[in-house]
């Protein structure tokens, strides 16, 4: 991203829709895998090219000169896109990015105005004002990502994460590049300070482009990763490019693929489907593994430096003094976590005490309050039926049944909190038995045809005498089940048809109404946390009940179409096995 010391050589070359509904372009995940391929193939083709001069002397540099400069500012262009149908913050972080790309792709018209046109380009000159500028522009960019990312919160982490990086980052170019820099300084004044301050300001921009990498949660991750990757590209191919440049070892040509590697990644990540995807909220404290062991990699590589010099005779103070930095940052980035780490665990026991004790409370309160609802709802439901069997007029006795459905309805509605209460009582044991199903089912039929004595209640065929895997609470998926057949139910003549199946592994339980049905587009849904809510007749707690309680016990429930022109739920369960 830089014009470098040796000015003399002939070429330094370095999604979605928009906010509301206009985009004008977007690339699909099919689409973008497709761009990555493209891109790929066109920077090998582009080191092809400049590798064996096509075209000539001048051909090749016309080629580089605009290829680089036409990358640079699509990528300009595509995170400006970007910032445009973002939310802020992330608009003024990709709006950043895409001023500082926009300097860069300046720098790049500059230098091929000043090649092409000129003869030569100056160093210091006018690319480099623009090259150097856009350092600012993209570090502010991303650390405006960053703090979106997080709400400001562990802000202390992320920045002993990014002094680690930087000063590891330091001890290894100090190595290669920025003591062979100051060693040249037979160029002088501000030549030398220029030089220096390429490889300086790599130095910062690849340490935040790290640090806000490692930190990305969510589908965003991907397009931040790849633009702190495009970021990473062309610090390197600066700091390759004035090691080379100084040890005599440039070879003009597909080196500059590297830049134009940069540019078209950064444009990559503009253009991922999930760019404009707005941070997560949640707990911003809590450690991902790969933001732990990230700044390790770097560590590591300097220490790995640190002990080459070393064993060349190499180490002087300063790499030796760059080598303690690094490892006095890592203490203190280590220390730091440790004792969040310790923080986060007291903060833990305190809330898992918290909810231990409102659990118990609640579990209380919910025996209290269903012992009065149900024996209250018994003594309405038992004074009804006596003053049922006084009624003569037939419009007084409908209004009553009504009363008496809705009473019955209340009173089932306590078995099924009973039920959640006894899963919550267990302490997460989850342990099946065999259970007979002939025998469960049976029982459970029984109390449905007293609870319901105008519905037909049908068992067509026999009941397999099996054993399944389950627990006492299987009555209770049947319970609600053929409580929800007879509820939702509004033929003249309700009829629930029962039918069982047996298998090699499995055994099927099938209960078929004659009612509404259930639409196609709906059978998933039903089985929710309260999809109908806990006020309405036949109340989608109950199914989501039977689905929890279904699974916990290995098997499985859904919707089909009845034969008798309504819904048939099917429950599938798991033979016994010793």
């Amino acid at each position: 991203m830089s014009a470098e010391p040796h000015a003399d050589v002939s070429d330094r070359s370095t999604g979605e829709s928009e906010r509301g509904s206009s985009a004008p372009f977007r690339l699909g995940p099919r689409q973008f895998r497709w761009a990555w391929i493209v891109a790929g193939l066109f920077v090998l083709a582009s080191a092809g090219w400049l590798r064996f001069s096509i075209g000539g002397t001048r051909g090749t540099l016309l080629y580089s000169n605009v290829v680089l400069t036409a990358s640079a500012a699509a990528a300009a262009v595509a995170l400006g896109l970007l910032a445009r149908r973002s939310e802020p913050p992330d608009a003024l972080g990709w709006g950043l990015v895409a001023v500082g790309t926009g300097l860069f792709a300046a720098g790049e018209f500059a230098w091929m105005y000043y090649e092409l046109w000129l003869g030569g380009v100056p160093f210091p000159g006018v690319p480099d004002l623009f090259y150097l500028s856009d350092y600012l522009f993209l570090a502010a960019g991303l650390l405006v990502i960053a703090v979106s990312q997080h709400r400001l919160g562990s802000l202390l982490r992320i920045i002993l994460d990014g002094l680690l990086v930087a000063l590891a980052l330091l001890a290894i170019s100090w190595q290669f590049v920025l003591e062979p820099i100051l060693a040249s300084g037979a160029a002088g004044g501000a030549t030398l300070w220029v030089s220096a301050a390429y490889p300086s300001l790599d130095i910062v921009l690849a340490a935040v482009a790290f640090v806000v990498a490692a930190h990305a949660r969510g589908p965003r991750r991907v397009p931040i990763t790849l633009l702190a990757a495009g970021n990473v590209v062309w610090a390197f191919g600066d700091s390759a490019f004035a090691y080379l440049s100084i040890t005599g070892g440039y070879v003009y040509g597909e080196f500059d693929a590297i830049w134009l590697a940069g540019n078209l990644i950064v444009a990559l990540a503009a253009l991922h489907p999930s760019a404009a995807t707005p941070p997560l909220e949640g707990d911003r404290r809590r450690y991902a593994f790969r933001e732990t062991v990230a700044p390790y990699a770097p560590f590591l590589l300097a220490m790995a430096v640190t002990g080459y010099a070393a064993s060349t005779g190499t180490l002087g103070p300063v790499e030796l003094a760059l080598g303690a930095l690094v490892l006095l940052a890592l203490v203190a980035r280590q220390t730091y976590v440790f004792f969040d780490a310790a923080a986060l665990s007291r903060c833990l026991e305190r809330n898992e005490e918290t909810l231990s004790r409102r659990n118990e409370e609640l579990l209380l309160l919910n025996r209290i309050v269903r012992h009065d609802i149900r024996n209250d709802m018994a003594v309405v439901l038992g004074w009804g039926e006596e003053l049922n069997d006084r009624l003569d007029d037939d419009d007084e006795r409908a209004m009553l049944e009504r009363m008496l459905d809705t009473t019955q309805h209340t009173i089932e509605l306590t078995e099924t909190l009973q039920a959640f209460t006894e899963l919550w009582d267990d302490d997460g044991d989850r342990a099946t038995n065999p259970v007979s199903l002939e025998a469960m089912l049976a029982e459970t039929l029984e109390r449905r045809r007293e609870a319901y004595a105008d519905v037909e209640f049908v068992v067509d065929g026999s009941i397999p005498a099996v054993t399944v895997s389950a627990g006492p609470l299987l009555s209770t998926v049947f319970r609600n089940l053929l409580n929800n057949a007879v509820q939702h139910n509004d033929a003249a003549d309700p009829r629930v048809v029962i039918a069982a199946d047996t298998g090699p592994e499995t055994a099927t339980v099938r209960i078929a109404d004659n009612g509404p049905g259930v639409p196609a587009d709906r059978r998933d849904a039903v089985f929710g946390r309260g999809e109908m809510g806990l006020e309405s007749e036949g109340s989608g707690v109950g199914l989501y009940l039977v689905d929890t309680l279904v699974s916990q016990y290995g098997g499985d429930v859904w919707i089909e179409s009845s034969e008798l022109g309504g819904a048939a739920v099917v429950v599938e369960l798991q033979r016994y096995r010793e």
